[in-house]
Order: C-alpha cells, then structure tokens, then sequence
C-alpha cells in the first residue's frame, strides 16, 4: 500500500488514537510504581511513617484505577463517535436516494392517506351527531325532542364513513401491489403504512356501527315507549266508538289503503295533546311502517297479541292481592291486548288486560313476574293460508254442507278471529254391505261424526221365516198362488201390511227380491204362525255416500264407488262404530271478501302465513309481476 485517503476527521482519529495510547502507556507505568512501593512497605509493621506511607499510596493508587477507567469509557466513545461519523457519511451520500424514496413513498400513501382523512372527519362528525342523545336515560331520554334528527344525521354520516372506508381499503390494497419487494427503506415503511391503513378502516367501520347502535338503542327505547302509549290511546278510542281495527282504519284514513306518515301524525296529535312531540311520532311512524302506514300494520299496531309462554292465572281486577281467578291461561294460548301493559307497584308484577282468543275470556293476566320471569310473548296477529280447497262452516259445530258458509279456495289467507279449540265428535257408524242393485261389497258410512245420516236401517225388506206363497190377490179364499217362497228368501213391502179380520191373518203385497215376482204374502197366520218378518239385515241409502273397500273413513282405501239416494243395501258385516280424534277449530275471516266461519286445522290444510318476508340473499325488486322483460326498481338486500 503506497497511499491512504486522508480527512481533517481521519488525522483526528489519528492524533487521538495516538494520546489515548501514550495516556493509556503513562498510567500503566504509574500504576506498576505504585504497585512495586506498595510490595516493598509490607514488610513493615502496622505502625510507624512506613506503615502510614504504604496506607497513602493504596488511597493514590485508586485514583489511578479510576483514572484507567475513564480512559476506557473515552475509548468506547470514541469507537462509536467513529462509527456514528461513518454512517452519518454514508447517509450524506445516499441522501438524494433517501430522498427520492421518500417522495416515491409518499406518492403511492397519499392517495389512501386522504381517503382516510375524509374517513376520519366523517367519524368525527358522526360522534358529534351522536353526543345529544347517547347518555341520556330515563326522563331526560323519554322526553328527547330531536331523536329523528339525530338518526338522520348519524345515518347520512355512517354511510359515507362506509363509502370512504371501503373506497381507503381498496386504495391502500391497490397501490400496496404497486410496492417492491424491499425488506427496509422508505418503500417498506409506505408498506406498513398502508397495513395501517386497511386495519384504521375496518376498525372505523366497526366503531360506527358501534356509534349508531348505541343511538338506534336509544331511539328504540324512545320508540317502545310511545307505542305503548299511542297504541293505547287508539285501542282506548276504538273500543270507546265500537270500531273494530279494520272499520278504525278506515275512519282514519278514509278511501285510502295507506295513511301517510302526516296523517297519521297529525291524528295521534289530536289524542296526546300537549304532550305530543312531533319527531317522536314520526320515528314511531316510521318505525311502524316506512312511507306510511298501510292497513294491515295498522291493524296489527292497534291489536296486539301476546302468546301464553309459561301457565298464569287470568284474574278478573288488576289487584292481584283482590282478584279472584277466572281460569288458567294455557301454554300457546293467544290473548289480544285490551289495556296496559300496567305495573304493580306492591307486587313488581306487570299486568294487562286482554281477551282469550280461545273463548273470549276478558281478564287480567300477568306479563312477566316480580323477577323477570316472562309468561307472556309478544307475538303478531295469526294468519293462516289455505293448501288446498276446503270448507268455511257457519258454526263451531261441525254441519256439513248444511252449515257451509262458503268453500274456500287454495291461497286464500285467512285472519284468525277465535280459537284455536279442540272439537270432539260422536262416534260414527260404518257398514259393510252389498248393493242390491249390482252386487258390488264394500264399506259405506251410515252416521258420520257431526252426525249426519247417510243411511238407515230399511223397513222394507222382510226374510221369509217359513216357506209361504205368494198368491195374485190379497183374498186368501180368492186367488190363485204365484209361486212358493223358501226360508230366508228376502221381498220388499209395496203395500201394506194388512189385517184381514175375518180371516184372523195379516197380509202384504210384496216384490221378491230374487226374481222381481208381485204378489200378496202372509206374513202371520191365524194361529199365530209368522211366516215373515222386517229384516234387519238391509239398509236404505239416504243421500248419496262413497263404498269404500276398507273400514276406516279416514284412510279408507280405492273407492268401490258412490251409492245413489234410494238404494238398498244388504249387510255383510256392522254397523260398527267408528270413533274420531278431536280436531282444532279456528274461526277466521278471508282477507279476500271478509266472510268469517270456522275452519279445521290440520298440517295438510293450512300452514301459518305472514305479510312480511325477510330477504336471505340479495335479489331484484321489479316493477312488475312477470320478472321477464320487467324493470329492476331496486336491488334488495
């Protein structure tokens, strides 16, 4: 090596480097003095001047030690003095590097950084709007007079903290792709960066949300009050001038099938009175129904239903201290709400008043205990829809077509009225019998279990009990025999019977089952003798009946085929009887033409139906029925 780059710092170095060691040789030499002089006065005693000097020089020679000490901390100082200049070099060299990358850097965050900012001026907004109502309770919140504003505003504000949030994330994931692949420098801290930014985005999303539950929580709370209030007064009002839901709603809202939210305010203004408050009523109307409220959410704001979750006592007065038990309210029972809900200050308990849509039963029933314990649920107005065509019967009672109201056509949505009940029947008569006409055999029902009559035992038909004749002419001294009939053989009465007195015999005229042959039979002699008599064996068809090949009516196999009005029947096998389970009945009214009746529950016949639909994934909303060539009004979410 023949030449070596020299700087004002490296001849510092140099210099000293060069006093470090000179200092660093001088205290070593100091030191070895000390050391020696201090070997050579242990020989001394422990009193006297050497004794005394040999202590002076252990208290100098620590100053040495220190001082070698210092000299090693500058040396370490100086180490790193050396190599904090060396990276301040090369930083100043790379400097023009650092900074382009910095400025790249920059450029690829800044995009996402204003989104973010916007994002973060938005929530600042939101927990602005959100202030006046989120710690407020009990009087102060329930007499709020802005809720609706403060919902408003916040919901204007959560979607555009959504809209900046999702466009950050996207902007930030986009230009983290435009990165490279460094492990250090300006570009991985741009990287970083950007992290940050997605996970300030999502939790931005997340804290909204948290900032307009806890304000819908608070309107909700709002919202439940005055329902039960307003709720109240137009129950109080309709059964005061004796409106039903449906005719009420017509009063209000006249001519129209939805009454606008200023209708509706404006109504609910003139039963409150000055304790009205304007944005309250309109966030419960619109709570009720969006765009104003249409008839059926009327109704059912009006009539509230609470189904029996746990068995309570019905009581006929609030009082439960005086009150005296009507009857038991049963699990699933549906009880329409007259008045209240109203709480017991002695006992804790809450109370309404309402109807048993099972009979009718006006009581007191208690909401939910002293501790909480629920025994009623809220619940909406059944509603039930027709599987297949069945019969609407003027009464409970089963009638037949006698009782029939009209027949109801499958998807025809029914209201419940009252029920549900269980209806019990009396056995049935079934018979197994062969037709006199073809000879067919099967099984055909004789009383059915509302006690209708398809067929009775037949008068008409006698069974030779003796072989007698049948002769031309009711005189037995004056006719002439038409042939013998045998034991068993089966005829029909066409006249008769008659009692001939001189004779002392009782005559018929009869027709022989076997071979159509008329003629006139004895059906007891003089002395007694009964040649003939009714057969019980046959049966007379009433009204026409299905024969079935089995004996159950309610699985009764292929039809063999309908049995006419008239018809006679010989009995193989019966009558038996045949018994029923006891079915539910319900009186509903269609929603097509209000025609009300009594209908028979059944899995196969009905099923629950409800208005309203809850979407499970998104779908287009058209402007028309049929979803080809229609219109997409909105997406549905």
């Amino acid at each position: 090596k023949f030449i070596d780059l020299i700087s004002p710092f490296s001849i510092f170095c140099k210099e000293v480097d060069k006093t470090l060691g000179e200092t660093s040789g001088s205290i070593m030499k100091v030191s070895t003095w000390f050391n020696t002089k201090i070997k050579e006065l242990m020989t001394a005693g422990k009193e006297g001047p050497l004794a005394d000097a040999r202590g002076e020089l252990s208290k100098l020679r620590s100053k040495v030690t220190g001082g070698n000490e210092q000299l090693s901390k500058l040396r370490a100082k100086m180490v790193a003095g050396k190599k904090d200049y060396a990276k301040k070099e090369v930083d100043e060299k790379n400097s023009h590097i650092l900074a382009r990358e910095c400025k790249e850097a920059e450029a690829i965050t800044g995009p996402a950084q204003a989104k973010i900012d916007v994002m973060e001026a938005a929530c600042k907004a939101l927990e602005e709007a959100a202030k006046p109502i989120v710690g407020l309770t009990g009087e102060e919140l329930d007499t709020f007079p802005t809720p609706l504003s403060v919902v408003e505003a916040c919901d204007k504000h959560i979607d555009e903290i959504m809209k900046v949030a999702e466009e950050a994330k996207t902007v930030a994931k986009e230009q983290q792709e435009k990165l490279p692949k460094v492990v250090k420098g300006p570009m991985m801290d741009a990287k970083r960066e950007l992290q940050k930014m997605v996970a300030k985005a999502e939790l931005s999303k997340k804290q909204a949300n948290t900032t307009l539950n806890a304000v819908r929580g608070k309107c909700g709370a709002i919202i439940e009050a005055r329902a039960g209030e307003v709720s109240g007064l137009l129950r109080k009002t309709a059964q005061e001038k004796g409106f039903d839901a449906e005719a009420y709603f017509n009063v209000v809202s006249p001519g129209s099938e939805k009454m606008s939210e200023d209708a509706f305010c404006s109504y609910v203004q003139s039963l409150m009175g000055e304790s009205y408050k304007a944005e309250q009523i309109k966030l419960l109307c619109q709570h009720i129904e969006g765009g104003g409220v249409g008839r059926r959410r009327f109704q059912s704001f009006v009539q509230q239903y609470f189904a029996v979750v746990k068995g309570i006592a019905m009581t006929d007065v609030f009082d439960i201290g005086a009150a005296k038990t009507l009857r038991k309210a049963e699990l699933e029972e549906v009880v329409e709400l007259l008045e209240g809900p109203r709480s017991d200050d002695k006992s804790g308990v809450v109370r309404i008043r309402g109807k048993s849509l099972t009979d009718g039963l006006e009581g007191w029933i208690s909401l939910r205990g002293n501790q909480g314990t629920p025994f009623l649920q809220e619940v909406e107005k059944p509603f039930y829809s027709c599987q297949v065509d069945m019969a609407l019967d003027r009464d409970f009672k089963s009638e037949g077509e006698a009782g029939l109201v009209r027949g109801l056509k499958a998807d025809e949505v029914l209201e419940l009225v009252e029920g549900p009940r269980k209806e019990t029947y009396e056995p049935g008569l079934r018979v197994k019998g062969k037709a006199i006409l073809d000879g067919a055999i099967g099984w055909f029902t004789a009383r059915d279990k509302t006690g209708t009559v398809f067929a009775e035992a037949d008068s008409k038909y006698y069974s030779c009990t003796s072989s007698v004749a049948m002769t031309d002419n009711m005189d037995i001294k004056d006719c002439k025999v038409v042939r013998k009939l045998a034991v068993g053989e089966l005829f029909t009465v066409e006249e008769g019977p008659i009692k001939v007195e001189d004779a002392g015999i009782t005559r018929v005229k009869g027709k022989s089952v076997k071979d159509d042959a008329i003629g006139w039979i004895t059906l007891k002699g003089n002395a007694g003798t009964v040649y003939a008599e009714a057969s019980s064996k046959h049966f007379c068809i009433l009204q026409d009946v299905s024969m079935t090949k089995l004996f159950p009516s309610a699985a009764p196999g292929e039809e063999v085929r309908v049995l006419a009005k008239g018809e006679a029947m010989q009995v193989l096998e019966g009558p038996k009887q045949e018994t029923y389970l006891a079915e539910t009945r319900v009186k509903c009214k269609a929603a097509s033409d209000g025609a009300a009746g009594w209908i028979t529950l059944k899995k196969d016949n009905t099923k629950p139906w409800t208005p309203y639909y809850k979407c499970k994934a998104a779908a287009p909303m058209h402007d028309a029925a049929a979803a080809e060539g229609a219109t997409v009004v909105r997406e549905i979410e």
